[in-house]
């Protein structure tokens, strides 16, 4: 499976989840998805994804002057390549699902 078709299936699987607010939604743009859960901190998030066994990346990812522009402390971002599956999006998703009814 190609990235683009990861990309297109995360999308679309974590856009069903409440408070998720998906940061830069381009249309041709690489296989990552930057997100945050709204009224959390993305280090929280991703403490709470890793004890789950879920790593993704939090912080500015080298573009905190754009960041700052757009007034947002930081993202959470979750990247996907030719090696990943659908069902590894699957386990991701629901253990993202855990993490927004923790923090509600």
């Amino acid at each position: 499976m190609i990235e683009n078709e990861l990309l297109e299936y995360a999308t679309n699987e974590i856009n069903k989840i409440e408070n998720i607010i998906l940061v830069g939604t381009a249309a041709y743009k690489a296989a990552v998805l930057s997100f945050n859960i709204r009224n959390a901190h993305a280090y929280d998030i991703g403490v709470l994804l890793d004890k789950q066994g879920i790593a993704i990346r939090t912080g500015h990812h080298c573009c905190q002057p754009l960041m700052a522009h757009w007034n947002i402390e930081g993202t959470c971002r979750a990247s996907f390549s030719f090696y990943n599956t659908k069902e590894e999006i699957d386990v991701f998703i629901e253990a993202l699902k855990r993490v927004v009814r923790m923090l509600r």
